[in-house]
């Protein structure tokens, strides 16, 4: 897939295309511009929604910091179910979103971020979950701490203990932080996914006891 990209400079704005190809056709740049025209209605359409239900305003942003981003990470969970992306396609697609709303993000960020901390990524990772369960976690910054964790998020079963184990015995993100921190540090270099789910969970019990 080819992604269209639109930047100002100077007051103008400039469109180019990246992909992970080497060479484009002239048919992946109409895709790309399908593509980026059905993501723009998206976007358009989800405003209009956080708008009218109140959690987002024009004046104010988002009143709802954690509901906002749980409603854009379902919007584009249900696009890429309409417009799949290559796996190697969708640091591409991540990056190049904070460029479509400025109600939804206020400009586009003067370094690159990361994939584990690019708030679009991190909102789709987290409408994965039920809202009651998400809300119960935290809000969104909490979120943000534990989604930016590589090794948490590799192994489904070590992220539904994490959540377990925050709405049982809640902290504030900064409470969460050590933490956190000691799950990634514990499970460094190891691919948990060759631990059984017994092994698995004695070592995190006993994360808690440390």
């Amino acid at each position: 897939m080819v992604i269209k990209i639109k930047k100002k400079h100077k007051g103008k704005e400039k469109v180019f295309y990246k992909s992970s190809k080497n060479i484009l056709t002239p048919l992946d740049i109409k895709k790309a511009d399908k593509f980026d025209l059905e993501l723009s209605k998206t976007i358009t359409c989800l405003e209009k929604i956080l708008l009218k239900s109140g959690i987002l305003s024009k004046e104010k942003g988002k009143k709802n910091v954690l509901r906002v981003w749980y409603e854009i990470g379902k919007a584009l969970n249900n696009f890429l179910v309409k417009f799949p992306l290559k796996k190697e396609d969708k640091d591409l697609f991540w990056n190049n979103l904070y460029g479509y709303s400025p109600l939804i993000h206020k400009g586009v960020p003067s370094t690159r971020i990361s994939q584990t901390r690019n708030d679009f990524r991190m909102a789709s990772l987290l409408a994965t979950h039920p809202w009651k369960i998400v809300e119960r976690v935290g809000p969104w910054a909490m979120w943000r701490e534990i989604l930016s964790y590589k090794n948490i998020m590799e192994d489904s079963r070590i992220l539904k203990w994490v959540i377990k184990e925050l709405i049982k015995n809640p902290r504030t993100r900064n409470g969460a932080r050590p933490f956190l921190k000691g799950i990634a540090k514990r499970f460094k270099r190891i691919d948990t996914r060759v631990l059984d789910n017994k092994d698995l969970l004695t070592k995190l019990n006993k994360i808690i006891t440390e």
